[in-house]
C-alpha cells in the first residue's frame, strides 16, 4: 500500500501540481516531517510528507523534502523524478533551483554517471556561484571522471599488448603441435604414471579456483557497499530548505 501511494504521488507530480486542499491544513504535518528529517528519522519523515502532500500537492517545500527523504533512503530514481519536475516551478528562486541541481548531481555520482553529475553541478553554480559545497562536489566529479578515463586508456593499451601476445602464442602453439604429437606417441606407460602423479595437483588447482571464486564474490559485495559509503564521505550531501 505504501509503495502504491509513492507511485501515485510520483505520477501526480509528473502531471501537475494541482491543489486538493488548502495549504494550511498540511503545514503542521510538514513541520513535524521536517523535525523528523533533521533527526535523521527518514522513514517516519517520509510518511508525514506523504500525508501532507495528500492534503496539498502544491507545497513546494513538502515535495522537495519528500524527495530528500527518498534520496536519503537510496531511492535515487524516484527522488530525481520529483527534483526534475520541481525545476519547472516558476515560484522557485535561483538558490532553490541551485540546490535541486546540486542534489541531482549527487544522484548522478551515486550511479557513477560523472558526466551528468558535472553538468548538474555546473548548472547549480550558474545559479549560485558562491556555493562552496557544489564547487567541491564538481571538483570531485571531475577527478573521478579523469581517473576513469585514465583507466580506460590504460586498459586499451593492455588489450593491444594482449592481442599481439595472443597472435604470437597462437603461432608458437601451431609450431609445437607436431612435437606434442611425437611426444605423446613415445610416452606410453611412463605417461600414464606421470598423469597419475599430476592428478592430485589438478584437484588442488580446482579447489583453489573454487575458493578464489567464493572470495571474489564476497569481495565484490563488500566493495560495492564500501563504494557507496566512500561516495557519501567525499561529497557534500543533499541540500535542505
Amino acid at each position: 500500500m505504501r509503495e502504491m501511494l509513492k507511485i501515485i504521488l510520483t505520477i501526480a507530480v509528473l502531471m501537475s501540481f494541482s491543489s486538493v486542499a488548502p495549504a494550511q491544513k498540511s503545514s503542521k504535518v510538514f513541520r513535524e516531517g521536517n523535525r523528523l528529517y533533521h533527526n535523521q528519522e527518514y522513514n517516519e519523515a517520509e510518511s508525514l510528507y506523504l500525508k501532507g502532500l495528500e492534503a496539498d500537492s502544491t507545497d513546494v517545500r513538502g515535495l522537495y523534502n519528500f524527495a530528500n527523504t527518498l534520496y536519503k533512503q537510496g531511492e535515487y530514481d524516484k527522488s530525481a523524478v520529483i527534483y526534475t519536475k520541481l525545476l519547472s516551478d516558476d515560484k522557485l528562486n535561483s538558490i532553490q533551483k541551485s540546490n535541486i541541481f546540486h542534489n541531482l548531481g549527487n544522484i548522478a555520482l551515486q550511479g557513477e554517471h560523472y558526466e551528468n553529475g558535472i553538468k548538474a553541478y555546473e548548472e547549480a553554480l550558474k545559479l549560485n556561484p558562491d556555493d562552496a559545497d557544489t564547487r567541491y562536489n564538481l571538483e570531485y566529479a571531475l577527478k573521478k571522471l579523469r581517473q576513469r578515463q585514465n583507466q580506460q586508456n590504460a586498459g586499451n593499451g593492455d588489450q593491444n599488448k594482449e592481442d599481439q601476445q595472443g597472435s604470437r602464442d597462437e603461432e608458437n602453439q601451431q609450431g609445437n603441435k607436431y612435437k606434442e604429437r611425437q611426444q605423446s606417441q613415445n610416452q606410453g606407460k611412463n605417461e600414464q604414471e606421470q598423469n597419475q602423479g599430476e592428478q592430485p595437483e589438478k584437484m588442488k588447482k580446482s579447489d583453489a579456483e573454487r575458493i578464489l571464486n567464493a572470495i571474489s564474490s564476497q569481495e565484490k559485495n563488500t566493495i560495492e557497499k564500501m563504494r557507496k559509503i566512500k561516495i557519501e564521505q567525499h561529497i557534500k550531501t543533499d541540500k535542505d530548505w
